[in-house]
């Protein structure tokens, strides 16, 4: 499964980073420390399990192949060394990117096939909840919520 990094300019110095930045992603990629393979296959046997219609008897809605690209995107931004989500299909279509420490610590992301990020948390007493637009990068206010349930010493 392999995806296109998004550009952030298009001038020959900034293809040469771009192409600087995939290079360095796929090195590390091979490393055990740094490998997103765990969660990219996690992510390849939800679409496999879970792009037809009526994939769970109670007529959900196939992942579109546009969702599993901005989930396997969504991945490989996760900054290096970032706790890997689990990844789950949902009956709307959608894949479930989640995360959790205990049953009250855990936030669950859900990528849309127009790369909306949808999300709801439980971080103790308080549960945030919103929706952010994926633009290529995961949103600091994500990757702050996942930091605190993933991250964070009991």
């Amino acid at each position: 499964m392999t995806t296109t990094i998004m550009s952030r300019g298009n001038s020959p110095t900034a293809s040469y980073i771009d192409q600087i930045n995939q290079d360095n992603q796929r090195h590390f990629a091979q490393t055990a420390a740094f490998s997103t393979q765990p969660a990219i296959d996690e992510l390849a046997n939800a679409w496999e399990e879970c792009s037809t219609s009526n994939w769970d008897g109670y007529d959900a809605f196939p992942i579109k192949e546009e969702t599993l690209n901005y989930a396997y995107a969504f991945i490989q931004a996760l900054p290096l060394g970032f706790p890997l989500p689990s990844v789950s299909a949902e009956p709307d279509g959608h894949l479930a990117l989640d995360w959790f420490r205990d049953p009250h610590w855990t936030i669950s992301v859900s990528m849309s096939p127009e790369g909306i990020l949808y999300y709801a948390a439980l971080l103790g007493n308080s549960d945030p909840r919103g929706t952010e637009p994926f633009l290529g990068e995961v949103p600091e206010r994500l990757l702050n919520l996942i930091k605190e349930v993933a991250l964070a010493k009991n």
